[in-house]
């Protein structure tokens, strides 16, 4: 009897097993590409014109003095595989950004913190070597007719820092050729961390086109290394007259500051629309599902503004 109950005492305790413990439950992330860790403006800049040292009409200073004139914050001078120095334009209070266009038969790239130029044979070995000479390759004019297999290309390339989703110029006469936010949408959907560029593409101070395409930075100082850096965060946006105030992310809130009178569209993945509403203070609350959200302004005018993407992860 006692045999029998020690071993009913064993046999019961083989019954109880410890749970496994819940495995952690996963974070939605929101990732703000606009967190900064001080106070913060906005700079204003064109990376994309051209001068006499190119296929431009005007002097490198004449192009500093105008764009100086018109409140901008720095400039990016980009001849066609040639170096002009930032000391010919940018004058106190403007800065310049070392800059030249990468041009090749099958795309041009601007080449941000760059003053030189190296051959290449396809639009993957000219983003390699524009990175690993510490640049930022943003490929421009992806919709021209003069580069028709740019888009393409673009679509399988890797490490491409940013994309011209505005060209001024190409605007003006084609706005098939001038705008790019589909394949900006394309690449994003595929997981590729693009930022968006707008730029005059400006060939003479006489176009109509002038000052109608720019970047806003946002930084600290608005010196050079200041200004590399918020442009590496994605810190930026583009815009073809419209503007915004601010962004924050709260949780899985994105909050947006913006003018009144523009319409806000929150953009997801592959181009859906997720939702509009008139500027002001918006918020947007993410469900998980968007794969990104990015925010267009859009003004009565047709003058837009485009955010960077706010990537969504889990953890």
């Amino acid at each position: 009897m006692i045999a029998s109950g020690l071993l009913g005492l064993v046999t019961g305790r083989t019954m109880f097993t410890a749970r496994p413990a819940p495995a952690p439950s996963r974070q939605l992330v929101v990732l703000n590409p606009y967190a900064m860790s001080s106070a913060a403006s906005w700079f204003k800049g064109d990376i994309h014109l051209a001068s006499v040292r190119g296929v431009g009409k005007d002097l490198p200073r004449s192009l500093g003095d105008y764009f100086r004139q018109h409140g901008y914050d720095f400039l990016a001078v980009t001849d066609v595989n040639t170096y002009t120095w930032v000391e010919e334009y940018a004058h106190r209070p403007m800065v310049g950004l070392a800059a030249i266009q990468a041009s090749y038969p099958f795309a041009n790239l601007l080449a941000l913190n760059m003053d030189h130029w190296l051959p290449a044979s396809n639009l993957q070995a000219a983003v390699d070597w524009i990175q690993k000479d510490s640049g930022l390759a943003v490929l421009a004019a992806p919709n021209s007719l003069e580069r028709p297999d740019a888009a393409r290309a673009a679509l399988a390339v890797k490490n491409l820092f940013g994309l011209e989703i505005y060209d001024a110029r190409l605007r003006s006469l084609d706005p098939a050729q001038g705008e790019a936010t589909a394949l900006w949408d394309s690449l994003l959907a595929r997981g590729r961390h693009v930022y968006a560029f707008a730029g005059d593409d400006l060939l003479s101070l006489t176009d109509t086109t002038a000052g109608s395409a720019w970047i806003s930075v946002l930084g600290t100082t608005g010196d050079v290394p200041d200004l590399l850096a918020s442009i590496r965060q994605g810190a930026f946006y583009a815009s073809s007259g419209a503007s915004f105030s601010s962004f924050a992310v709260d949780g899985r809130n994105i909050r947006v500051d913006a003018p009144s009178t523009l319409t806000l569209r929150f953009i997801g993945s592959g181009g859906r629309l997720l939702a509009a509403s008139t500027g002001g203070q918006r918020t947007y609350t993410v469900k998980g599902d968007e794969g990104y959200v990015r925010i267009e302004a859009v003004a009565d005018s047709g003058a837009r503004a485009w955010s960077q993407p706010f990537f969504i992860g889990w953890h």
